[in-house]
């Protein structure tokens, strides 16, 4: 039942984005929605600081978490994740639906991480805070903080 409440609420986030121009096409996996780039002419420093907040893809937890991979920087998401961690983008998203969907979870203090085995049978390991950021103002939680392979 809950699978279907998420499934119901992607869609309708992603038909609402669509509609109002801020969302590209819906990706596969089914939970995860890929939003388009959007580029604007302001100074770089605001581009900057704009960018790390821009949601890449977003994703549901196993209750219904609302889990945004945001571009980030050096300390959280896409970029720390790439940075630290390299893993292509088709494996990562994959990954990261995988894990949210069908892993273990455990609370540390304001973070989750959730464990789940790759059909390799690696461990792929991802954490995530339900935590707002001023700094976002879109009002979601931060999100993926980090996800690699363990």
């Amino acid at each position: 039942m809950m699978r279907i409440k998420r499934k119901i609420l992607a869609g309708i986030a992603a038909a609402s984005f669509t509609s109002i121009g801020l969302l590209g096409a819906s990706a596969s996996p089914a939970q995860a929605v890929t939003t388009a780039q959007h580029h604007s002419i302001s100074s770089p420093s605001k581009q900057a600081a704009a960018s790390k907040w821009t949601i890449r893809n977003s994703f549901f937890g196993k209750d219904g978490e609302d889990v945004p991979l945001r571009n980030g920087d050096e300390s959280s998401g896409y970029k720390h994740i790439q940075d630290k961690h390299p893993i292509d983008d088709t494996s990562l998203i994959g990954w990261i639906d995988d894990t949210l969907e069908d892993g273990t979870y455990k609370k540390q203090g304001d973070k989750i991480v959730a464990r789940n085995r790759t059909a390799t049978g690696q461990m792929f390991r991802v954490v995530f805070t339900e935590r707002e950021d001023s700094g976002s103002k879109d009002g979601r939680p931060v999100g993926v903080i980090t996800a690699f392979l363990e």
